[in-house]
């Protein structure tokens, strides 16, 4: 039994600038779009919220028709304002979710992740997916024995990098979590790693994936990736 949120709320700037008047979850990929993959890789879940931004609403039946081949429907989508960052974007999601005490997730809506078990998964407190980069722009955690003791946003500190799926205990968990630290946090924008690194440094357990030749991570987060992986796919035909 889990949930999962999708993080679909963000602003788009990047893809916009340079053209694409759709949302980037909305673009093609293979016989279908990217939201579309990104939900039938990682699986079946209890309960889905996809968290989309309101300027967004304009394109709710193309988000419609590409999900209700997958079992979802309109009451799956929830159109927010401009957020926080990440790690709010997700609290409004974890708000949403019809059992606050089954496991919770979250995941980003630009990253297919191909070869992940989500239900054989076992974590105590919470739980990051990762991959071997070393792309700066992604967060960065380092290990030991299968558990984090160190993440930090955009800067590599370890060959291995958030691929944007994140685990928690609960639903009810995650929005004490990012309370918690709301009430001493800083920073303008707040990420999932923050949160991350803060339940670390009060010695909560963070686990990680097993790296598996079978694991395939797929980044489609700006233009040039899009552009890249798009080439990539022609190449294969």
């Amino acid at each position: 039994m889990a949930s999962l949120v999708i993080c679909m709320a963000g602003l788009n700037t990047r893809f916009h600038n340079v053209g694409f008047d759709i949302p980037k979850y909305l673009l093609p990929w293979e016989d279908e779009t990217i939201i579309h993959h990104i939900l039938k890789n990682i699986g079946l879940f209890d309960d889905v919220v996809l968290v989309a931004n309101k300027r967004d609403e304009y394109f709710r039946q193309q988000l419609l028709d590409t999900i209700k081949p997958l079992g979802l429907h309109d009451g799956n989508i929830l159109y927010i304002g401009d957020t926080d960052g990440q790690a709010h974007t997700a609290y409004i999601g974890a708000l949403a979710v019809k059992n606050q005490k089954q496991q919770f997730f979250v995941h980003n809506a630009d990253t297919l992740l191909i070869g992940r078990n989500i239900k054989n998964i076992a974590f105590a407190d919470a739980y990051v997916d990762v991959f071997v980069s070393n792309n700066p722009s992604y967060s960065y955690v380092r290990t030991r024995e299968g558990l984090v003791t160190d993440i930090v946003e955009k800067k590599a500190i370890s060959p291995f990098a958030s691929s944007g799926l994140y685990g928690f205990s609960s639903a009810e968990f995650y929005r004490e979590m990012y309370e918690d630290l709301l009430l001493h946090f800083s920073g303008k924008e707040m990420y999932i790693a923050n949160l991350l690194s803060d339940m670390v440094e009060k010695n909560q357990s963070v686990n990680v994936n097993d790296l598996s030749s079978e694991h395939e991570t797929i980044v489609l987060g700006t233009p040039q990736e899009y552009g890249l992986e798009i080439t990539k796919q022609a190449m294969k035909r």
